[in-house]
């Protein structure tokens, strides 16, 4: 008997989930996306006359699930690495280049820490003191910022970490869960008194790296959604399709879209949680639960300048910009550093972001209004003195699902109220277990695991 599976929402998370299930035998199965494009927020566009990113321009290597789809995909032989790794934070309206030594912001080496003169030299010591405070784990979840300013204090916290963990989450590290947020420095802090004696274990331990910490593409890492698409194009996909609702008949889930519905054995829900929430209000209690996954919204501007109106070297991959220096932006990538090909020898192009989790101001401006403000902001702090050459903005809104402490009961919760009450619909995507495209990945690959077995036993 032929089986038939729903796969709703082509971000990443889908697509993978969608090309495992559609090439099994005696599985019809049809991909729904409500946008014009697949892929999700991983977008990639012309910008003076090269590819640019729109969202992300690369994925961490440490999790394997990335590099294990592009060999699939036969990718792996256009795989790059960035060009520079250093990067700056600013202090007190100064950029200063981030010491070495750090794990996530994390100083391992008090020298160096010292040296940069991000923190204060009290400030240095009292991290410092990590190696000889006894433990003081509370016990139970705790967030990123709970964890660093317990062991290493709160200068380590405010210009450090959060700058990092928090412009890669969008969010406020005081509440982000740190074993699904850092997980690398959860796991130092539970097996050793010291979180820095931790991290220098776990350097250790680890072989010498092969691979670069960050793999992208010379044409943006739209080319993993175009070969991925690809890859299924002889199967069921269709764009501009928004589904509002998913149903549970006696037999079937129901799929409906605004044009017809769709009986179908499973389902795997690839959406944001919130998206999710509304799709699942026939199932209450987990709609409730997913409804209280909170999300943030970024708002990205690249620029394009004239590289000799730019005063400042741009030597390295770019800067972060902690809250308490009380600016719209957050951080900045200096693209065409980190990815020289991405502009000629005249001009260089940068990416400003603005928006986190509790800063909500960017959405309030209208685009003109927003590139007006960040350019203000960027230019005084690179000393930029001539005009823009061009510029675009990207704006994604609720794209950034925030990690509360407890975050994985949560999940399961969600997971328990679907096998109730919803059997045979999987949850994929950024909002449950893991942020960033090789966590993604992954969790397609696991509901698509699971949506199999589930068919099985029908």
């Amino acid at each position: 008997m032929t089986r038939q599976v729903v796969v709703v929402g082509g971000g990443i998370a889908g697509l993978t989930a969608f090309r495992q299930v559609q090439k099994h035998v005696g599985v019809d199965a049809v991909l729904l996306e409500a946008s014009s494009r697949f892929g999700g927020k991983i977008r990639t566009t012309n910008f003076l006359g090269h590819p640019v990113d729109e969202g992300a321009d690369a994925f961490i290597t440490r999790a394997p699930w990335g590099i294990e789809l592009c060999t699939e995909l036969g990718l792996d032989g256009f795989l790059i690495s960035p060009a520079t790794s250093s990067a700056y934070v600013l202090v007190d309206g100064v950029l200063r280049k981030l010491p070495a030594g750090l794990v996530l912001g994390v100083p391992t080496k008090l020298l160096p820490l010292l040296r940069s003169r991000i923190v204060s030299p009290l400030a240095a010591l009292r991290a410092g003191f990590d190696r000889f405070l006894p433990d003081d784990w509370p016990g139970d979840d705790e967030s990123v910022g709970g964890l660093i300013r317990r062991r290493m204090g709160d200068q380590i916290a405010e210009r450090l970490v959060d700058p990092l963990i928090g412009s890669i989450n969008a969010g406020d590290t005081d509440h982000l869960d740190a074993a699904l947020t850092a997980p690398q420095l959860e796991t130092a802090a539970r097996r050793n008194r010291s979180l820095i004696t931790g991290l220098k274990a776990q350097a250790k331990a680890s072989p010498s790296p092969q691979t670069p910490v960050f793999l992208g593409f010379e044409n943006g890492m739209g080319q993993l959604v175009e070969t991925l698409v690809n890859s299924v194009s002889e199967a069921d996909t269709r764009t501009n399709t928004p589904v509002t609702a998913i149903t549970r008949e006696t037999d079937n889930l129901v799929v409906w879209t605004q044009q017809t519905s769709i009986e179908c054995d499973a389902v795997i829900l690839a959406t944001p949680a919130h998206q999710a929430a509304h799709l699942l209000a026939s199932c209450p209690r987990a709609a409730d639960r997913l409804s209280s996954i909170e999300h943030a919204s970024v708002a990205m501007v690249t620029m394009g300048f004239k590289r000799s109106d730019i005063r400042h070297s741009l030597n390295g991959s770019g800067m972060l910009i902690p809250r308490g220096e009380g600016l719209l932006t957050t951080a900045v990538s200096w693209g065409s550093s980190k990815w020289p090909h991405w502009a000629d020898e005249e001009h260089a192009i940068l990416r400003v972001s603005a928006g986190r989790a509790g800063d909500t101001r960017a959405l309030a401006l209208d685009d003109n209004e927003l590139v007006e403000t960040l350019l203000t902001e960027v230019a005084n702090i690179l000393e930029i003195e001539g005009d823009l050459v061009e510029w675009r903005v990207s704006r994604w809104i609720d794209a950034f699902p925030q990690y509360a402490p407890g975050h994985d009961r949560l999940v399961t919760a969600i997971e328990r109220d679907l096998r109730s009450d919803m059997a045979g619909l999987f949850l994929a995507g950024a909002g449950y277990k893991g942020i960033g495209i090789p966590a993604c990945i992954n969790q397609g690959n696991k509901s698509a695991e699971a949506t199999l077995d589930y068919l099985k036993t029908l």
